[in-house]
């Protein structure tokens, strides 16, 4: 009987095992550049990293803008990060990042012409609760005589009930952050990173490129569970915060 009890048991630790396995599983920074501002049609080119970071293949990519009619664009770098799952540090929370650097040559095929970059990953579990969703965007554009980098962060909740979409606008060097408040949320949540990106070329030399190093960050902020709050006013461990307020409570009496 004890031998039936033994492997009963490991049976179920197996069972649960494989449970749990199957809902760990991990996610991945998925990175798309679109012609145009749809994101919902094909994209140029999208690759799939890991659950905190992804490069693009800048050689492939540039081939594609070329093939796709954007000739005049060309990636010196591109990539994504996030801190996926989240956090619920204060000032940390969930976050997707976006970098890259965009030139652009005088008189090549789509100079001007708007294309856009999306990053996205879903499976965040953290922060479970937050006022606002943050986007903050950067610009560093130079040789153009025209530029318009415009930047959306989505987020997006295990219901798809519960969407905020601040958006920005820089046409010069510069930053900007813009926020949106948040509804109670059902997690795992999804946030987007979506960057529309035209430039033109202010010397009309093709040897002599306009270009724009860009970021886009997207964050969630972290609401402090009520101990973690009592710990952080306080400095001491939450045993200690106990302790005093039962003494006090004692002494009271």
């Amino acid at each position: 009987m004890s031998r039936l009890r033994g492997l009963f048991f490991c049976l179920g630790l197996a069972a649960m095992a494989s449970l749990m396995a199957g809902e760990a599983r991990s996610e991945t920074l998925t990175l798309s550049v679109f012609a145009g501002t749809d994101t919902t049609a094909s994209p140029i080119y999208t690759t799939t990293g890991g659950a905190t970071s992804v490069t693009a293949d800048t050689g492939i990519l540039n081939g594609a803008l070329a093939g796709a009619g954007f000739g005049a664009y060309s990636f010196g770098v591109l990539g994504g990060t996030s801190n996926n799952p989240g956090s619920t540090q204060i000032g940390v929370g969930a976050f997707i990042l976006t970098t890259g650097s965009l030139s652009v040559s005088a008189g090549g095929s789509g100079e001007g012409a708007p294309i856009t970059v999306v990053l996205t990953e879903g499976g965040f579990t953290l922060p479970t609760n937050g006022p606002s969703l943050t986007d903050t965007a950067t610009a560093n554009i130079g040789g153009a005589s025209s530029a318009s980098q415009s930047s959306t962060g989505v987020f997006t909740d295990a219901t798809g009930a519960s969407v905020a979409t601040p958006t920005s606008l820089l046409t010069s060097s510069g930053s900007v952050t813009t926020s949106a408040g948040l509804a109670p949320y059902a997690i795992p949540f999804t946030l987007d990173s979506q960057t529309t990106l035209s430039l033109v070329s202010a010397s009309r030399n093709p040897l002599v490129p306009g270009a724009n190093g860009f970021t886009q960050l997207v964050s969630t902020t972290a609401i402090p569970e009520p101990a973690s709050l009592v710990m952080m006013l306080t400095g001491m461990p939450l045993p200690l915060v106990v302790l005093g307020l039962l003494r006090r409570r004692r002494a009271a009496a």
